[in-house]
């Protein structure tokens, strides 16, 4: 017997429909994958797994906008890239607006992520780690008690998020609430003891109170559990400057900016580093580009009251 084509359309459609999925995108199955990855911070396997799904399927969104949010942090350009051509395809994608304000706030371009984290919230208002994501841009605005409230209100939608702790620890710090933030980078730790980014955030702590000998334990902690995350390497920096060490200072302090921390502290470590080894174009060139990036008025004074201690005015 021949079937009529329209008949056999129809019985694809009601087998598909059967198997609940069973003909979705031939790139699924790299998609969930990519996202079990993501959601682990395996963000190279999961750049893997979305890069082939994309293969496989070049106009699927999910896969477009999941090799987006894996890219490596230093390669900022790719990622806007990918997550420009993710919105293209999906314009309701607040994965891909949440994941290019990253990208951008990488970049050091907070005003493009601040609107791009706002319109993620838009698109998905109960989503706990998009207010977390806005909370970081108003922090690094200088906006600091707004961050907390983002804060707040992703640890009230998601108690469980140690990302939200963590974070929330480094404004409450910046504030001078000592006390709230020691307790929240515990939290986070509680939560997730394999949070790189948490110990990196205790590490920076102990160095603000001179503690080299346990800012280097929690540093190298964080190096360990997360070695594409730029905060340990900065706090190593330092250490190793302070025990003298400057050829191993200059290397972590340039592995901060190649991972891609564009901002202020980055800057101002390297410039610090070379100050100290007497390399006085390439430190003042840092502090300079430190002062630009300055998140406050009061940060970038302190970062000109440094220059002068070294004669870099």
């Amino acid at each position: 017997m021949v079937m009529h084509p329209r008949s056999a359309i129809a019985i694809l459609i009601l087998t598909c429909v059967g198997a609940l999925g069973a003909c979705s995108s031939p790139a699924q199955s790299d998609i969930d994958r990519g996202k079990e990855l993501l959601g682990a911070n395996k963000r190279e396997e999961a750049f893997a797994a979305f890069d082939a799904a994309v293969a496989l399927d070049p106009q699927n969104a999910a896969a477009v906008a999941g090799r987006g949010c894996s890219r490596p942090l230093a390669d900022t350009a790719a990622a806007v890239s990918d997550l420009d051509r993710a919105i293209q395809l999906d314009p309701k994608s607040a994965q891909a607006y949440r994941c290019r304000a990253e990208a951008h706030r990488a970049a050091g371009d907070r005003e493009a992520a601040l609107a791009d984290a706002r319109k993620a919230l838009e698109l998905e208002p109960s989503h706990a780690y998009t207010h977390v994501t806005l909370g970081n841009v108003l922090d690094e605005l200088g906006r600091t008690a707004e961050a907390i409230v983002e804060y707040n209100t992703a640890i009230e939608l998601e108690p469980t998020l140690a990302n939200a702790y963590n974070q929330r620890s480094i404004a409450r710090r910046r504030l001078d609430d000592e006390a709230g933030a020691a307790a929240d980078v515990d939290k986070a730790i509680e939560l997730d003891p394999d949070y790189g980014a948490a110990y990196a955030v205790r590490a920076t702590s102990a160095l603000s109170d001179g503690d080299c000998t346990r800012a280097l334990a929690d540093a190298e902690k964080a190096i360990a559990l997360d070695p594409e995350f730029p905060t340990g390497y900065g706090v190593r920096a330092i250490c190793r400057g302070d025990a003298g060490d400057l050829d191993g200072a200059l290397a972590d302090a340039d592995k901060v900016i190649a991972l891609g921390r564009i901002d202020a502290y980055a800057y101002w470590v390297r410039g610090l580093v070379r100050a100290e080894r007497g390399d006085e174009d390439e430190a003042r060139a840092d502090f300079l580009q430190a002062i630009d990036l300055a998140p406050t008025a009061e940060f970038a004074a302190e970062i000109r009251a440094m220059m002068a201690e070294y004669g870099l005015n």
